[in-house]
C-alpha cells in the first residue's frame, strides 16, 4: 500500500498545481465544431498526410484512437495496439526485443541496427528503431496507424506501415489531471500532466508516468519469481508563439526501464548437432521438464540478473510558419540517444546452459524541411527534404554456452560474442501534388528519392575466456594455416583461412518510392479511393550467430513492394461509419526469418525471398444505434505466399526444402477486434458505463517451415496458435468526464497464448502473453 500513497501524493501535487476552473475531459480525438450527441459517431481529425483533415476524407487505410481510448484499454506500450488496430501484430524476438507487423508485413530479426518494416513517430519525429518506442504512449492526444507502404511523405521508408503518436500540446489555459491505477500483482501506475501559459507568447506542458508491478512469472522448478516492472517516463514541452503566423514547439522527453526482462518458456530440447562432432551436453539439461501450459510458468538460472537497463532521451523542435496565405514552412529537428541491456535465459532451464546479454547503443539525428501551399482552389502541393544520421553499436554476448553445437571438430568452447556497429546516413527529397478535378474527383500523387549509405564494422569473436579463440586456432591448424587467436579476438576467416582482425563492409542503395491516388467523393460522407504505391525497406547487416566465414557478413539488400489498394469510407446519418479496403502487394526481395546452417548447426538467419505476394481485405464499422450505446467491429483477412525460393532454402531444423507456396511467418489469416460500451445516466450528476473489448486471431507460424515429414513433429513446435482475449470494464463518471472511476479485467478468461516462438541452439522456447489481470483506475481532469 505504500506505493499507492506515494503515487497518490505525486499525482495530487501535480494536479493541484492547476488553478483554473474545472474543465471537461478533452477527448484525445479532435471533434468537429458540430459536436455530436452520444447517439452519433464523431469526426476525427488526422494528420496522416501532414495536413489536418477528417479521417473520413483521407484516402488511406488508417486506424485512429484517442488517448482516452488507449487508457481505457490499458494500452501503455506499442505492442498492445493490437487490441484496437485490426491487422496489427506485435511479437517478441528470441532475444526479447519487439517487432511489429501490419497486414502481415513486419521484420522479425534480432539485430538492433536493422530498419523496421513498421516505422514509428512522435509528432512526425522518427523513433528509428522499434525498441525506442517503449515510452511513446504518454499524455497523448491520439495515435494514427497508417497501413500499407509509407515513405513518400514520412521520412523513414517502410513497407508495412507507420505509427504516428500525437502528443498533447501546451495550452493557453491552465489544465491538469492525473490517472491512478491499482491492479493485480500489486500493479500501481500513475500518470499526471500540467499545462499552463507562462507569458503572453509562451506556454508549457509537463507530463510524467511511473509504472510499478511485482513479479508475475513463477519458476516452476524452484518457486522464484520474475517480471517486476519499474518504469518511469517524462516529457516537457514549450510552445512559443511570437506572432499568429509562427509557432515553435520544443520538446524534451526521456524514459528508463529497470524492469525484469520477461523470460521464455521451454517448449522442447532438441540438439543442434549429434554424432562425433557434437559437444556433449551434461545431464540433466537435456531432460529438464518442459513448461506447463500456464502463462505465469517459466524457468531460469538462479544466479542470473534479468533486470533491464534500457533508457532513451530525445530532444526535438518543430517550427511552423505561415509565410503568406498560400505558403507554409515546417522544420522538424530531432536528436535521440538509446541504450539497452536485455538479459535472456536462452535455455529456459535452471541450469547455466545459455545466457544472453544484448547491450546496445543508438544515436540518431534527423532534420526535415518542407514547404506546402495552394494554387487557387484546385491545387495543393508540398515539397521538402530530409537528412538522417544513425550510429548503432550492438554486442550480443552468450555466456555461458553449453549446447551440442558449441564445438569445432570436437574442440569445445563455452561462450561467444558478436559485434555489429553500423553507421547509417540517408537523405531524401520528396513532393506531393493534389489536383481537384472537380467537386467530386481528386487526383493525388507523391514521390520521394532516398539515398542511404550504410557502413559496417564487426565480427564474431571470443568473449574473453579464450575457449572460442582456442577452438578457431585449432581449426586454422586443421586447414593448413595455423594461427593463434588471442582471447577476446575476432574469429572470422577469409577464403585462405586467414583470421580477420575485423570485418568491414558497405551497403549503399537508393530508391524512388511513390503513391498515386484517384479519389471520388460524391458527398461529404462518402469516399471511394484507388491507390498504387511503391515502397521500400532498407537493407542491413544482420548479426548472424555462428558466422565464421567473411562471406557470411554480406548484407541483405533492400526489399520493395508494389501495392494496389481499393477502399471506401461511408458515414450514414452520423450513426454509422463504415470503411473497408481490398489490397494486393507484389514483393521483391522480401526479408524474412529463415535458417542458416553453419559450423555450429542450423541457426536462425535473415533471408531474402526473391518474389512473394500478399492479398487481403479489411472492414471497420462504428455504430451508435441509440443514445449511450457505441459499437465497433474490425476485421482483417490476409493471405501471404512465397512465389520463389531464396538461395539454399533450409528448414529450421537444418533440412533442405522449398518454401514456395508457404505463408509468411507471424501472419495470421484472420484478425479481428470488437468493442461495445453502454453509457447511461444514474442521476443529474452521475453517469455509469459498462463495456467489453474482444481481440481474436487465427494461428500462424514463427519461421519459414519445410515440407520434410521427418521433421514435421518438431516444426509443429514453432506454430503460434490462435486465441481470443476478452477484456471487461465498468464504472461511473461525471457527465462531462471531469472525473471517472473504472474497474477493469483484462484477459478475464486467463487465456494461455504465445507472443513469439523461437529455436535458438538446442532449445525451442516461447514467450507468453499476460495472464488475467484486474484492477481499478481513477481519472481526474481540472
Amino acid at each position: 500500500m505504500k506505493h499507492i500513497i506515494q503515487f497518490s501524493s505525486f499525482v495530487s501535487l501535480l494536479a493541484l498545481a492547476g488553478t483554473a476552473s474545472a474543465q471537461g475531459n478533452n477527448a484525445a480525438t479532435t471533434i468537429a465544431a458540430d459536436q455530436p450527441s452520444q447517439s452519433e459517431t464523431q469526426d476525427i481529425i488526422v494528420t496522416a498526410q501532414k495536413r489536418s483533415e477528417r479521417l473520413q476524407d483521407a484516402p488511406l487505410s488508417i486506424n485512429a484512437a484517442s488517448g482516452a481510448q488507449l487508457q481505457s484499454a490499458g494500452i501503455t506500450n506499442t505492442d498492445q495496439l493490437q487490441k484496437l488496430v485490426p491487422g496489427f501484430t506485435a511479437e517478441k524476438t528470441a532475444f526479447g526485443n519487439p517487432v511489429f507487423f501490419i497486414r502481415g508485413i513486419g521484420f522479425n530479426d534480432t539485430t538492433l541496427g536493422v530498419s523496421p518494416a513498421v516505422s514509428i513517430y512522435i509528432d512526425q519525429q522518427p523513433l528509428t528503431y522499434s525498441p525506442m518506442a517503449r515510452g511513446a504512449i504518454l499524455d497523448l492526444e491520439r495515435v494514427e496507424v497508417l497501413k500499407g507502404p509509407q515513405g513518400t511523405i514520412f521520412g523513414q521508408n517502410s513497407t508495412g506501415g507507420a505509427i504516428n503518436y500525437i502528443a498533447a500540446k501546451p495550452t493557453r489555459e491552465v489544465k491538469a489531471g492525473f490517472d491512478l491505477t491499482y491492479g493485480r500483482f500489486n500493479e500501481v501506475d500513475a500518470e499526471a500532466f500540467l499545462s499552463a501559459p507562462i507569458g503572453e507568447t509562451l506556454s508549457i506542458r509537463a507530463a510524467a508516468r511511473k509504472e510499478y508491478r511485482d513479479g508475475w512469472q513463477t519458476n516452476y522448478a524452484n518457486g522464484s519469481t520474475n517480471g517486476n516492472t519499474d518504469f518511469v517516463n517524462g516529457r516537457l514541452s514549450l510552445k512559443w508563439e511570437p506572432m499568429a503566423a509562427v509557432s515553435l514547439l520544443l520538446t524534451a522527453s526521456g524514459w528508463r526501464d529497470r524492469s525484469d526482462a520477461q523470460q521464455p518458456q521451454l517448449v522442447q530440447y532438441t540438439p543442434l548437432l549429434t554424432g562425433p562432432g557434437a559437444n556433449p551436453v551434461p545431464f540433466p539439461i537435456d531432460t529438464f521438464p518442459t513448461a506447463p501450459r500456464n502463462p505465469r510458468a517459466g524457468s531460469w538460472g538462479p544466479n542470473n540478473d534479468f533486470r533491464l537497463d534500457n533508457w532513451l532521451y530525445q530532444f526535438s523542435g518543430d517550427l511552423e510558419a505561415d509565410i503568406n496565405d498560400n505558403l507554409h514552412l515546417a522544420s522538424l529537428t530531432s536528436y535521440a540517444r538509446y541504450h539497452q541491456r536485455v538479459p535472456i535465459d536462452i535455455d529456459a532451464t535452471i541450469y547455466p546452459a545459455a545466457y544472453s546479454i544484448g547491450p546496445g547503443d543508438i544515436e540518431t539525428f534527423s532534420q526535415e524541411l518542407r514547404f506546402n501551399g495552394k494554387i487557387g482552389d484546385a491545387v495543393a502541393w508540398m515539397i521538402g527534404g530530409n537528412y538522417k544520421h544513425d550510429r548503432v553499436k550492438e554486442t550480443v554476448i552468450v555466456d555461458p554456452l553449453t549446447t551440442s553445437g558449441a564445438a569445432l571438430f570436437g574442440f569445445p568452447f563455452s561462450s561467444f560474442a558478436i559485434d555489429n556497429d553500423q553507421n547509417v546516413k540517408s537523405w531524401g527529397v520528396f513532393g506531393s501534388l493534389d489536383y481537384h478535378i472537380n467537386e467530386q474527383f481528386t487526383l493525388q500523387g507523391s514521390a520521394r528519392y532516398t539515398k542511404e549509405d550504410r557502413d559496417y564494422a564487426g565480427c564474431s569473436r571470443d568473449s574473453g575466456d579464450g575457449t572460442l579463440a582456442a577452438s578457431v586456432s585449432f581449426l586454422t591448424g586443421l586447414l593448413g594455416n595455423p594461427q593463434t587467436v588471442a582471447p577476446g579476438g575476432c574469429v572470422v576467416l577469409d577464403n585462405m583461412a586467414n583470421v580477420q582482425p575485423i570485418v568491414r563492409n558497405q551497403l549503399n542503395q537508393d530508391n524512388v518510392s511513390f503513391r498515386t491516388s484517384l479519389n471520388w467523393k460524391p458527398n461529404r460522407d462518402t469516399l471511394v479511393y484507388a491507390n498504387i504505391t511503391k515502397g521500400y525497406k532498407s537493407g542491413s547487416f544482420p548479426s548472424l550467430s555462428g558466422a565464421l566465414l567473411v562471406q557470411q557478413f554480406e548484407p541483405i539488400g533492400q526489399e520493395s513492394v508494389l501495392a494496389y489498394e481499393l477502399g471506401t469510407k461511408l458515414a450514414l446519418e452520423r450513426k454509422i461509419q463504415l470503411s473497408g479496403a481490398v489490397f494486393y502487394y507484389d514483393y521483391r526481395d522480401k526479408q524474412l526469418l529463415g535458417t542458416f546452417v553453419g559450423a555450429f548447426g542450423p541457426l536462425p538467419a535473415l533471408v531474402s525471398i526473391p518474389k512473394t505476394h500478399v492479398k487481403g481485405a479489411e472492414l471497420s464499422l462504428a455504430f451508435a444505434p441509440f443514445s449511450g450505446l457505441s459499437l465497433t467491429l474490425n476485421g482483417t483477412h490476409i493471405l501471404t505466399r512465397v512465389d520463389r525460393d531464396p538461395v539454399n532454402p533450409t528448414g529450421p531444423y537444418g533440412n533442405p526444402t522449398s518454401f514456395v507456396g508457404h505463408s509468411f511467418p507471424l501472419t495470421p489469416k484472420w484478425q479481428g477486434t470488437a468493442d461495445a460500451q453502454y453509457r447511461f445516466p444514474v442521476s443529474g450528476a452521475l453517469e455509469a458505463f459498462v463495456g467489453t473489448t474482444i481481440t481474436a486471431r487465427t494461428g500462424t507460424v514463427s519461421s519459414l517451415l519445410s515440407e520434410d515429414p521427418a521433421v514435421a513433429p518438431l516444426e509443429r513446435l514453432l506454430e503460434v496458435p490462435g486465441y481470443v482475449l476478452i477484456d471487461l470494464r465498468a464504472g461511473i463518471s461525471s457527465p462531462d468526464e471531469q472525473w471517472r472511476l473504472e474497474i477493469w479485467g483484462r484477459n478475464v478468461t486467463n487465456k494461455y497464448y504465445s507472443t513469439g516462438t523461437s529455436r535458438i541452439a538446442d532449445f525451442t522456447t516461447r514467450f507468453t502473453g499476460m495472464p488475467a489481470t484486474f484492477g481499478a483506475t481513477l481519472k481526474y481532469r481540472m
